[in-house]
């Protein structure tokens, strides 16, 4: 899962969250619009509007604000919701098959990082807040959405999101892979690969990957982040910083990726 980091200076409170207790679903209400308008709309408008994460029509993850700060996105819940915004190809608010795998799955990391269970009221949509028609494909038709009127998508989706997280949804099954999402990584710090094969990219824009790397301990290179929340890594801790960089550098690893060694 890679993010882009294109973080808000318009529009974000930088209010520390002091609990989070659900991740909140919403729809962007802008059929065809991508994440990048909407992560711009926030930096421009007036309105006292915006979110901690957008997922494009390609799937695509912007984060505009930290998970860790509050969002202007979903009213009285703001203060214990982490918010992730989706795109829509048209006004039925179906999600494209990329937008979808990408809300599975970023909500699932949501989920595991703080101890949530979706199927028990760690995932929510902003209908369940305020009865607004958001995300309008998990809302029941009845009430103005396309769901249908026992809400299959929205069951679907929270039982995907579960099985995502490793079957039953809880997040003690899923605390020995957890992941240190942060962004404050320094040079020569150690970093845990907890996944058996992770994504080795060789460079910070492409999508395709050119090996996977074995779970171990590695080093941050350099400590810049790089395009697509990707950091350069290498093997060996005295090689952190040495030019030439293509002898030392393993590759790029998105953030995601790593633990903290401690």
């Amino acid at each position: 899962m890679n993010i882009l980091q294109k973080l808000l200076t318009h529009n974000r409170p930088y209010t520390k969250r002091k609990k989070t207790t659900a991740i909140a679903v919403h729809w962007v209400g802008n059929a065809g619009t991508s994440a990048i308008n909407n992560r711009n709309y926030f930096q421009t408008t007036d309105r006292e509007v915006s979110s901690n994460y957008i997922i494009g029509l390609q799937g695509e993850i912007i984060c505009c604000i930290p998970d860790n700060e509050v969002s202007w996105c979903t009213n009285q819940a703001n203060s214990y919701t982490v918010s992730i915004e989706t795109c829509h190809p048209d006004w039925t608010g179906k999600f494209s098959d990329s937008t979808y795998r990408s809300l599975v799955e970023l909500t699932a990391h949501l989920c595991k990082k703080y101890g949530l269970h979706p199927q028990r009221g760690g995932v929510i949509r902003h209908y369940d807040v305020t009865g607004k028609v958001c995300p309008k494909w998990f809302v029941p038709s009845s009430k103005g959405g396309s769901d249908t009127a026992d809400e299959q998508h929205w069951k679907k989706f929270l039982s995907d999101v579960a099985a995502k997280m490793g079957g039953s949804g809880t997040a003690s099954n899923a605390a020995a892979s957890k992941p240190s999402l942060r962004y404050d990584w320094k040079k020569g710090q150690a970093v845990r690969l907890y996944k058996a094969k992770t994504q080795l990219f060789a460079n910070d824009t492409t999508t395709t990957p050119a090996a996977t790397l074995p779970a171990g301990v590695y080093y941050i290179y350099d400590g810049k982040q790089c395009k697509l929340g990707r950091f350069r890594i290498t093997t060996r801790k005295e090689y952190c910083g040495k030019k030439p960089a293509g002898k030392y550098v393993t590759g790029y690893v998105s953030v995601d990726n790593f633990q903290e060694v401690k």
